[in-house]
C-alpha cells in the first residue's frame, strides 16, 4: 500500500532510471519538466484495435485531448507495472488484464505554455474485450481505433506524447510485436 503523502508526488530519476529523489506532481511536470517514472498503456480487442481515451478537460496536460488507454505516474514505493494496473482502474474501471512490459521510452515534450511532459516510460500492451467504466474526472470520452491508422498521427486532437509514440520506430515494432503474438 503507498502512503498517503505520496499521492501527488512522483519519482524523479536521470538518464538510467536512478532515482534522484521525489517531487510534487504539478512541480515536476511544470516548464521543462522534470524526469520523472510513468507508464503507457495499450490495450487492444480481438479485432487488434486499440482502445482511445479522450482526457478530462481537468487534466494539467493533455487535456481534452485523445491518447493511447491510458497513462500515469509512477508514485514513490511503486512499481511500474503496479501503477499501470492503478491507472487502468481509476481512469477506466478496468481490472485484472494481463499487461506484458515492451519498452523503455524516454521524451520530453511540451504540452502546453505551462506544462510540459519529461519522462522515462514503462509501454505495456495488453488484450482487453469487456466493458469500459470510464471515471468522469479522468476520461471525456473512449473509443477503439485501428492501430494501422493512427502511426503517424499527429494534430491537436492528440496528446503530443501519443503523437511522439506513434511516430517512433522502436515503439512500433515493440508493440506490433506483442500485439501478433
Amino acid at each position: 500500500m503507498v502512503p498517503n503523502s505520496n499521492l501527488d508526488q512522483v519519482i524523479l530519476v536521470d538518464d538510467q532510471d536512478r532515482e534522484i529523489g521525489v517531487m510534487d506532481k504539478v512541480e515536476a511536470h511544470r516548464g521543462q519538466g522534470r524526469l520523472h517514472r510513468a507508464i503507457s498503456v495499450f490495450l487492444f480487442n480481438n479485432q487488434g484495435q486499440l482502445l482511445l481515451q479522450q482526457r478530462s478537460s481537468q487534466k494539467i496536460v493533455g487535456a481534452g485531448q485523445w491518447a493511447n488507454t491510458c497513462c500515469g505516474n509512477v508514485r514513490p514505493g511503486e512499481s511500474y507495472e503496479e501503477c499501470a494496473h492503478r491507472r487502468l482502474q481509476a481512469e477506466l474501471g478496468i481490472e485484472g488484464v494481463a499487461l506484458t512490459p515492451v519498452l523503455m521510452f524516454q521524451y520530453a515534450v511540451k504540452c502546453n505554455a505551462e506544462f510540459s511532459e519529461r519522462e522515462l516510460d514503462q509501454i505495456f500492451v495488453g488484450k482487453f474485450n469487456d466493458e469500459v467504466q470510464p471515471n468522469p474526472a479522468e476520461v471525456s470520452a473512449w473509443r477503439w481505433a485501428n492501430f494501422e491508422e493512427l502511426i503517424g498521427v499527429k494534430g491537436i486532437e492528440y496528446a503530443p506524447w501519443f503523437c511522439l509514440m506513434m511516430e517512433a520506430e522502436a515503439v512500433l515494432k515493440n508493440i506490433k510485436k506483442e500485439m501478433y503474438e
